[in-house]
């Protein structure tokens, strides 16, 4: 099965399914650049990236009938993505996800990551959210 994002409302309703990807992890992570080279040895380099992500993840919404899996993949395939900004420091607390958001910007959608960042000093962890990357359209398919 897999579901097209274009917009928020799809997001919403993909993220709702997925219960926000909670308890999940990023088990892999492919960025493909857009960027060529010409016939005549010239340079198109457009800044466009394809980012495909493996969320390993078993924690549906309970009226699923996946919900009782604990090996799902869903891949997620991003088209047109801009402003990469992918965070992923020693910091990120066991590499799970709290949650998935994605926003509507004037420059299309926005895929924001909530996390645990273990804070050693104050022996705690910490909540933080942060932008992985702009988007135009994405695929997510249940492998």
């Amino acid at each position: 099965m897999s579901f097209d994002v274009t917009n928020a409302q799809t997001a919403a309703a993909l993220l709702d399914r997925f219960n926000g990807f909670h308890d999940g992890f990023m088990q892999r992570i492919a960025i493909t650049s857009r960027a060529r080279i010409e016939a005549d040895r010239s340079q198109t380099c457009s800044g466009r990236f394809d980012v495909e992500i493996d969320f390993a993840h078993y924690n549906y919404a309970s009226d699923t009938a996946q919900s009782q899996r604990h090996d799902q993949i869903i891949c997620g395939q991003f088209r047109d993505v801009r402003d990469i900004r992918l965070e992923l420091t020693g910091d990120f607390a066991g590499n799970t996800i709290i949650s998935l958001t994605i926003l509507a910007t004037a420059d299309g959608l926005e895929l924001r990551l909530g996390r645990h960042a273990y804070l050693a000093e104050e022996r705690r962890y910490d909540y933080r959210e942060a932008t992985l990357f702009t988007f135009a359209t994405a695929t997510f398919s249940e492998l």
